[in-house]
């Protein structure tokens, strides 16, 4: 099977062909009766000839143009499509089956007995061929139902592992999605947002303290491109039963 662009010049041709004989059988007559009036005094063969190739040549040139025009419209849509698919774009998803989105660690304090801290992190895709450069999450708000508990800070999220240089400037390659970090509770019940930085003032431990559905809003974006994933953390006080589902 041949290349799609190969089968659309084929077309092209066969449409040109078609266009030009339509038009001859359109605008002949009115041709000769326009080409009778010059050429008379020629008569005979010259005289047919003649009829005959400007008319051709007239019906000819008018199916070229309308058929560049076609190609020429048909060729930006193409364009336009090819440019939108290659336009780098996110998946974000989580499930809370999905040991990458929901990791436990232990810690441990000095003169206390080990701890566990549940990690929730989103799985980031680029839907593109290649890869896309310098991307980075950040937390633009956090609601508990109709109430705003953050608002206006902007934090930026760390991609996993928050140690690497390139956690608030990842490369996401095709296929392989990379772990953007946004909740941690302990077994202690406590809840945090493990942001790379924040106002000194802030205390998220504080703001997520009351049972409840708390809506994070996240966006996603690289140079090129952007996203918004909104994942909602469903809080009852205790660690154990704590969910979150986007």
């Amino acid at each position: 099977m041949g290349r799609l662009s190969d089968r659309l010049l084929i077309v092209l041709i066969a449409s040109a062909a078609a266009l030009a004989y339509v038009f001859h059988e359109i605008v002949k007559d009115a041709v000769d009766s326009w080409l009778s009036q010059r050429l008379a005094s020629f008569g005979g063969l010259l005289f047919d000839v003649t009829e005959r190739s400007i008319s051709l040549s007239i019906t000819t040139a008018l199916a070229i143009v309308m058929v560049w025009a076609i190609y020429a419209r048909v060729r930006n849509e193409f364009a336009d499509d090819l440019k939108e698919r290659l336009r780098p774009k996110f998946a974000c998803s989580f499930d809370m089956a999905d040991g990458d989105c929901v990791h436990q660690v232990a810690t441990r304090v000095v003169g206390s007995s080990a701890g566990r801290i549940t990690s929730f992190r989103l799985k980031v895709a680029a839907d593109r061929i290649g890869s896309v450069e310098g991307c980075r999450g950040r937390l633009m708000s956090i609601r508990r139902g109709h109430e705003t508990v953050l608002d206006g800070e902007r934090l930026i999220l760390p991609f996993i592992p928050a140690s690497s240089p390139d956690t608030t400037g990842k490369r996401i390659d095709a296929g392989v999605p990379e772990l953007l970090e946004f909740l941690q509770i302990s077994d202690r019940n406590t809840v945090d947002v493990p942001t790379v930085t924040r106002t000194s003032a802030m205390t998220m431990k504080s703001l997520l303290l009351q049972p409840g559905d708390y809506t994070f809003v996240i966006i996603v974006s690289s140079p090129e491109s952007a996203a918004t994933a909104t994942p909602v953390l469903h809080w009852t006080g205790d660690w154990k039963t704590a969910t979150v589902s986007l």
